[in-house]
């Protein structure tokens, strides 16, 4: 049957495609070019009420490790001076002036990293010179860093590296009254900035519009070949199962894996049932619901704790303490449970990856088959041990049993829900809805995962049981119940806290009003989504060095680049491509594969898609970002892998045999990553490991650098 005729494309929307690639790329690459300002500036200050003792910024310029910090430290209730910092240098502090809240000051400002700091070096220094109202309150020479142009903010630092934290509570002013906060973007007009860009960066100038120019020329001829093959016309590929089931592969490579997790969450001690620092709260929550309420004592959490109406709680989900229940309720090992039920889960989620790795190669292939025995040992010991989930163990304590506990029941929920997918007259939408309810409730974005899945296949079935207009009651009433599961979270959360909020901050002990003001006391921002999605997605924040254990996590300040975004918290984090490449190139590349070479896998794999947006969004928009919460994204990623590898590991020999390589190079290299971070996390990092954990770590770190011959590491 021969295809009609292609209609032709109106000549007016040829190139919209590259109009829109070239005006949301220069707006982008034009948010961050920004003209270098005078090295003396003048503007208009009003300072706010003294808090003796505290210091805030007044401005900051430069980058972790090479900054400068020009701040108002208030001496008592009427005097305040300037203070100098230039990184690991220090600097002067002016003569003392009188504060005067309310009234407008005129202050100038020389300062040498204003202009961008040109020629800065380790010898180098510059003028600095303060003056407010006619008086020169100081005049001396500093040291100095250089900067780009986008790397100055006024009244906040986010840069970090200073005892100026938050922002300066008066208000800085343009001599023509316009406010100056942040990056000063409001100091130079519309031309000013477009014509520096255009003139200081024409490398991106001319590199968009090449982009541009071919994205327009490739565009008719992309859509003619899309037009003459659609997936629908990619010729599904013969693929070959294996008919020996692979059962003692996985096992052995469980084994390895949980010897691994095991060592890593006991410090090298095997030793399970040991009492952790801040690993009892879940203990004490289990007693407290066998006693019928919610409230914990105090040092269940200490600074952790909300206090709502003189009674303490926890904002951390129940599952895990339903756990207990059995323990708690006979009084047994009370607070010496969290390392065993964390290697419970850790094996929750290899089972999980297993099975789904097993489903996806009978949906690929049909009939009664099994992935290859190195298919199974590369995908199993790539989820156990260079993924996330290896990294959680590495401190067993509230915070990681949390998301452990959540990402196991969330993978089992979504396995049961893509069975609920294809087989819908049988009742997997039961588990589902239960894992991803167990899921929710220890940690929430798994669990919003879990049952977003849940409810995706269940509204697919939904439109088309609509359009049967046969069944349809049952498809919405699933739905309905996976609304109502994530639902009592919430509910939940208002029997403790009064409010449907499940953190809110005003009860928290460790946050001070003007902790809260930085995010407006709100969870989720959208400001923040540029700022996280750098940060799991795309930074490569890791360094490379030859002492033990060689990769280690790299402190990039991302909050300079994003001054809009609201972030309480920014820890350690290294972006899932560098973290986990080998599931992560499964996911994506296999995945892809998978979705143009098999049919059968396009539509449940879209639905997993489409129900991981809520979810991405939800970690995309919070004000804490954490290496622990790339955890997250493991069940989406698990799924993707299974279905990616299933198809590879079925495919004609040499497309497998290049798959396979593949992925066993990327997966030593993830466990390589892996292994690297958690030892240096628990060993160096975290707070509360056992001192036999930490001299174990200190000893493994010496021993590996005398055979390697590398000198011990500076404690500069």
């Amino acid at each position: 049957m021969s295809l009609p005729a292609k209609p032709a494309a109106p000549r007016a929307f040829a190139w919209l495609p590259a109009l829109v690639f070239l005006v949301f790329c220069s707006y982008a690459s034009f948010q961050d070019s920004l003209p270098m300002l005078p090295s003396t500036i003048e503007v208009r200050v009003q300072f706010p009420a003294a808090r003796p003792g505290e210091t805030e910024p007044f401005i900051s310029t430069g980058v972790v490790f090479s900054a400068d910090f020009l701040n108002v430290r208030y001496l008592d209730a009427s005097t305040a001076v300037f203070a100098y910092d230039a990184w690991a240098s220090g600097g002067p502090d002016s003569e003392p002036f009188t504060l005067q809240p309310g009234v407008t000051r005129v202050v100038r400002v020389t300062m040498p990293s204003l202009d961008g700091g040109r020629g800065a070096g380790k010898r180098v220094r510059g003028p600095l010179t303060i003056s407010i109202d006619g008086r020169e309150v100081v005049n001396a020479q500093v040291h100095y860093f250089s900067r780009k142009g986008s790397q100055i903010f006024f009244g906040n630092n986010p840069i970090g590296g200073n005892t100026a934290d938050g922002l300066f509570r008066g208000s800085i002013q343009l001599p023509d009254g316009r406010p100056l906060a942040g990056v000063p973007t409001v100091y130079f007009s519309f031309r000013e900035r477009l014509a520096f860009w255009l003139t200081q960066h024409p490398s991106q100038v001319i590199a968009l519009l090449l982009f541009a120019v071919g994205i327009g020329f490739a565009q008719p001829r992309l859509r003619a070949w899309l037009y003459t093959q659609p997936w629908a016309r990619l010729r599904p590929h013969a693929l070959q199962p294996h008919t020996a089931p692979p059962h003692l592969a996985f096992a052995l490579t469980t084994l390895v894996c949980a010897v691994v997790f095991t060592a890593v969450m006991t410090g090298g001690t095997f030793r399970l049932l040991v009492e952790e620092s801040f690993g009892n709260f879940y203990d004490h929550q289990a007693a407290s619901l066998l006693a019928g309420k919610l409230d914990v004592p105090e040092p269940a959490l200490s600074g952790e704790a909300f206090v709502v109406n003189g009674k303490v709680y926890g904002y951390y989900g129940i599952m895990p303490a339903v756990l207990r229940l059995p323990f708690v309720g006979i009084d047994a090992l009370f607070g010496h449970l969290s390392r065993s039920l964390m290697l419970g889960y850790y094996l929750a989620c290899l089972a999980a990856a297993y099975v789904l790795l097993v489903y996806f190669t009978r949906l690929a292939c049909g009939g009664k088959v099994w992935p290859s025995r190195l298919a199974t040992v590369l995908f199993v010991g790539t989820v156990g041990l260079g993924t996330s989930l290896l990294f959680l163990g590495s401190r067993a304590y509230v915070y990681h049993e949390a998301i452990l506990c959540g990402l196991a029941f969330a993978v089992w929920s979504a396995y049961f829900s893509l069975r609920f997918f294809h087989e819908p007259a049988r009742l997997f939408w039961l588990p589902a809805l239960v894992t991803g309810l167990c899921a929710l409730h220890a940690r929430p974005p798994a669990g919003l995962f879990a049952l977003t899945v849940l409810g995706s296949v269940a509204a697919w079935h939904l439109y088309f049981a609509w359009e049967r207009r046969t069944g349809w009651l049952r498809y919405l009433l699933i739905g309905f119940s996976s609304v109502v599961a994530f639902a009592s979270f919430n509910g939940l959360s208002y029997l403790k806290f009064g409010t449907f909020d499940g953190s809110p901050f005003r009860y928290a002990v460790q946050y001070t009003p003007e902790r809260r003001a930085r995010f407006n006391d709100r969870n989720f921002h959208f400001s923040n989504l540029s700022h996280n999605f750098d940060t799991y997605f795309i930074l490569p924040d890791y360094a490379l060095r030859p002492n033990f254990p060689y990769v280690f996590f790299d402190p990039i300040e991302r909050g300079i680049n994003y001054p809009g975004a609201k972030i309480d918290l920014e820890e350690l984090t290294l972006a899932l491509p560098y973290s986990m490449p080998a599931l992560v190139a499964l996911a994506l590349g296999g995945g892809l594969w998978a979705i143009c070479f098999v049919p059968g896998f396009r539509r449940p794999l879209t639905v997993v898609a489409v129900a991981s947006v809520p979810m991405t969004l939800a970690l995309g928009m919070a004000i804490v970002t954490s290496h622990r919460y790339t955890g997250d994204f493991c069940p989406l990623l698990i799924v993707f892998g299974a279905a990616g590898l299933a198809v590879l590991d079925a495919e004609r020999r040499r497309e497998r045999r290049l798959a396979l390589g593949a992925t066993g190079a990327l997966a030593a290299a993830s466990i390589f990553v892996t292994l690297a971070l958690s030892l240096r996390f628990q060993g160096e990092l975290v707070w509360g490991v056992p001192d036999d954990a930490k001299r174990n770590y200190e000893a493994l770190r010496q021993s590996a650098d005398r055979f390697f011959g590398v000198k011990p590491p500076s404690n500069k």
